[in-house]
């Protein structure tokens, strides 16, 4: 997962004030919650420290409509200087959390976008097709539009004679021309809106020309999905859960090539490293492509951190060392994240396992590890 729409938060000095609430307004005491719940809020931080600038900051946006209906959460951090994220969340968050200090506590956030998928859908017919960029976790509504090949001969006949063979064959050459011009449309899109995944689903015919007229770059990231399409009469639900399981597979093999990789470099020199201590000292150097975490909502680890973001460590000699004084207690997923998102590093949560005893998809030292970029 990459973090670089974190970087702004993760440069940013602070303090900062980071709430975590329930945003759900679809009930008859709905706003009258959200108002109690940042009142409550809002007086914990107070009693925190935070700075008043950023509770005001907090104030404009808190108890306002997220514009999402349903059972939503929504994730706001501000500073001093102003309001720095406010973002809405798929669900409300398991534990509500309002905390200020010098580093934002990101980790819930990420945790709750993991799994988001960026997708590009492509229902096609022999005319053209409908195009859709979202992800999975998309909350608003999505960019929609279609593209109409502009040849309109699009149902071949029967018959042997010479004349309906020229008619089949322009017919064919339509098809052509139309799946070309989606195939074109969609590879635009996939060199600006870069997915993970371009689903394709309509009429066979439509779809094989679609495949023939793609370019390699957009082949590769191709996945036909049954049961959808332009014309009347899709049976939505089950098309949905296609696409659902089209998406599930998506996320698995691309944490599955992260945790391959990592078994892969963990038994060369210098290539990966694991274990809290190793992994911070390589995050302190800049040298993390990849962190992988055993996911633990409920860990309490602390590390020692300065003011920049590449200042951390397990103990304060190490940031002595270098030449740090300023160094504060902070939560040890909070500090990773700062690092991580500064630095331009991606992250992968890998989950626990479901059941006690059941082995877990990768085993580490202390539950961590990364990939990095260059040895020393």
């Amino acid at each position: 997962m990459k973090l670089d729409w974190l970087k702004d938060v993760a440069l940013d000095p602070g303090p900062h004030v980071t709430v975590y609430t329930d945003a759900t307004r679809d009930r008859e005491t709905g706003a009258h919650d959200i108002d109690l719940r940042w009142h409550e809020a809002r007086t914990a931080l107070a009693g925190q420290g935070a700075p008043e600038p950023a509770l005001v900051a907090l104030d404009a946006v808190a108890t306002e409509p997220t514009g999402v209906g349903g059972h939503v959460g929504r994730a706001m951090i501000a500073t001093a200087t102003g309001l720095e994220l406010d973002v809405v969340l798929p669900a409300p968050p398991p534990q509500e959390e309002a905390t200020t200090g010098p580093v934002a506590h990101l980790m819930p956030l990420v945790r709750s976008t993991a799994d988001d998928v960026r997708y590009v859908l492509v229902e096609l017919d022999r005319a053209g097709a409908d195009i859709t960029v979202t992800s999975s976790g998309a909350l608003r509504a999505a960019d929609v539009h279609s593209v109409e090949g502009g040849h309109d001969l699009l149902h071949k006949g029967s018959g042997d004679n010479r004349a309906e063979h020229r008619y089949q064959h322009a017919v064919q050459d339509s098809w052509d021309h139309n799946a070309a011009a989606v195939a074109d449309d969609v590879a635009d899109l996939v060199r600006r809106e870069h997915p993970d995944v371009v689903l394709v689903t309509g009429d066979a015919k439509a779809v094989a020309a679609f495949k023939d007229k793609a370019p390699v770059a957009l082949t590769q990231l191709l996945c036909e999905v049954k049961g959808g399409g332009r014309a009347a009469g899709t049976r939505e639900r089950a098309f949905t859960a296609n696409v659902a399981h089209a998406l599930d597979e998506v996320r698995t093999r691309r944490r599955q090539a992260v945790v391959d990789r990592f078994v892969q470099e963990r038994g060369r020199q210098g290539r990966a490293v694991e274990g809290l201590g190793p992994v911070v000292a390589a995050l302190r150097a800049g040298q993390v492509a990849t962190l992988l975490l055993l996911d633990d909502p409920t860990a309490t680890g602390h590390l020692w951190a300065g003011t920049g973001p590449l200042e951390l460590a397990t103990t304060t000699t190490d940031l002595h060392a270098i030449g740090v004084r300023d160094v504060e207690e902070v939560r040890t997923d909070a500090a990773l994240v700062r690092a991580l998102a500064a630095s331009d590093a991606e992250i992968e949560l890998v989950p626990r396992p479901e059941e006690d005893g059941q082995e877990p998809l990768l085993a580490m030292a202390d539950g961590i590890g990364a990939l990095l970029r260059y040895t020393t």
